[in-house]
């Protein structure tokens, strides 16, 4: 590794230069605060009083040019550098892995425009998501992109992490919801893509980005898709006798070319953990909302209704969505585990096809209890249903004696959920991304696709000075 910013303090006077004096930080609360973002492991590390990756120096540049100069600056020095949004990832890829040079986005926080006829708006990547959609919402319109971690995460984030929303049936993906951006790249060249619904110009240079965790380019500014706000929105929900019947009553709907904004199956532990307030001994309980022009939902809500009854679903009435809405933003749960003592806990986000989708749930629901062995429990949801296929959440919580042993723990239960969900053909990350917990599964992933990766970032950062070793690169 080069000299790090830290051994010199004539780079940090350049850093004031470029940013000015206000916005460039060495304090030792500053550096420790981005040595962390909200993968599971760094609970436990605070716990232990371990700081495992230190920045030297963090920035908050206002604008693309004051990123690409520091780009320069990092480039000539050999210092390491990486992006950072709301930390809200949970896996790591915001990590400081090699010290160097922080650059956090969020006074990049406008919104640049908003394209009413053509419905796209621009907004740079330090906006938080809460932010961007309450300024859309005021002219009449959304983004229609509701993760979990909305009121931190960033817009720039989501598009690195290649994020899907609570309402992605209806709206979207972020790799359907990009249309153009603006990027600085690791030699600090700046790219710009072109604001236009398709092209046939070559690979679309947008998907270089979008995914791509930071690794390949520092994401500036970006083009979204915008939708008018909905005039109805409608919850129904359906208690079925067990997952396989839910997943089939999903996959039915998906068929008859409805679109519901939201679709969400829990098996019977989650269902208890979320509704037992409600229906106490329910069995597995699946969640459709729709949402649009009153019409539409008139006509989408019909449909979905009597295929769930058709398929054995019991109405339970709209107090499940309800109830849903009003929560869906907490991580309480999870997080609380993770605070205790040897309390480890996820929620590994994998993606199949609807002919193996079942199995997959099965494998590796079977494969986690079985190396937790009784020290907490597995539970899981479909969410984010498509023509061929769809997201399963395996969530997991279990406690060991120390903190070391719940570290340890942690990777075992990961070896075994992702040997079960890859043998039967299953992604291991549908939109958390890759970072550096899930790393070291890349190369059954992608296979030689991961060598065609690493070409690519030597060849655009032969030095690897940005955020190096996420997606296993």
């Amino acid at each position: 590794m080069g000299q790090t910013a830290k051994a010199d303090p004539l780079i940090l006077r350049e850093l004031e230069l470029i940013c000015g004096k206000p916005f460039v930080s060495a304090r030792d609360i500053d550096r420790i605060s981005y040595s962390r973002d909200a993968f599971p492991l760094t609970f436990k590390w605070i716990r232990e009083g371990r700081i495992a990756y230190l920045p030297d120096y963090i920035v908050w540049p206002e604008n693309a040019e004051q990123i690409r100069e520091i780009v320069m600056l990092c480039n000539r020095e050999k210092i390491p550098y990486l992006p950072y949004g709301g930390g809200s990832g949970i896996v790591g890829a915001a990590l400081p892995t090699r010290g160097g040079i922080v650059i956090d986005m969020k006074r990049m926080n406008r919104i640049v425009s908003v394209d009413e006829v053509s419905l796209t708006a621009t907004v740079q990547a330090g906006a938080v998501g809460q932010h961007f959609e309450e300024e859309l919402n005021h002219l009449g319109y959304t983004c229609g992109h509701y993760p979990q971690s909305i009121r931190q995460s960033t817009v720039g984030g989501w598009v690195a992490h290649c994020g899907v929303g609570t309402y992605s049936t209806k709206y979207g993906k972020m790799d359907d919801l990009v249309v153009a951006m603006k990027v600085v790249l690791p030699d600090g060249r700046m790219l710009e893509t072109r604001n236009v619904p398709k092209a046939s110009t070559g690979p679309n240079l947008n998907h270089l980005f979008i995914g791509s965790e930071g690794a390949l380019g520092i994401i500036a500014e970006v083009t979204v898709k915008i939708f008018p706000l909905p005039e109805e929105e409608r919850f129904l929900s359906y208690d079925f006798p067990n997952f396989a019947a839910g997943i089939e009553a999903v996959r039915t709907v998906m068929r008859h070319d409805i679109r519901p904004a939201v679709v969400r199956l829990y098996d019977e532990k989650e269902a208890r953990h979320h509704f037992s307030d409600l229906l106490g001994e329910s069995r597995c309980v699946l969640l459709f909302g729709a949402a649009g022009r009153k019409c539409n939902v008139e006509h989408e809500t019909a449909i979905i209704d009597r295929l769930a009854r058709e398929a054995g679903g019991v109405p339970l009435g709209s107090v499940i969505g309800e109830k849903w809405k009003e929560r869906r933003f907490s991580t309480a749960g999870l997080c609380n585990i993770l605070r205790q003592r040897g309390g480890i806990a996820d929620a590994l986000e994998v993606t199949g096809t609807w002919s193996n989708l079942h199995r997959i749930y099965e494998a590796m629901k079977g494969a986690m209890e079985a190396v937790i062995n009784g020290r907490g429990e597995v539970f899981g949801h479909l969410s984010h249903a498509y023509h061929t296929g769809a997201n399963l959440y395996m969530i997991f919580h279990a406690h060991e004696e120390t903190d070391e042993g719940a570290e340890s723990l942690y990777y075992e239960i990961m070896e075994a959920a992702f040997d079960a969900c890859q043998t039967l053909g299953g992604a291991l990350s549908h939109h958390h991304g890759v970072g550096i917990g899930k790393a070291r599964w890349m190369r059954r992933e992608l296979g030689s696709g991961l060598d065609l990766l690493r070409s690519l970032k030597t060849a655009i950062d032969p030095d690897r000075l940005l955020n190096q070793g996420k997606l296993g690169i």
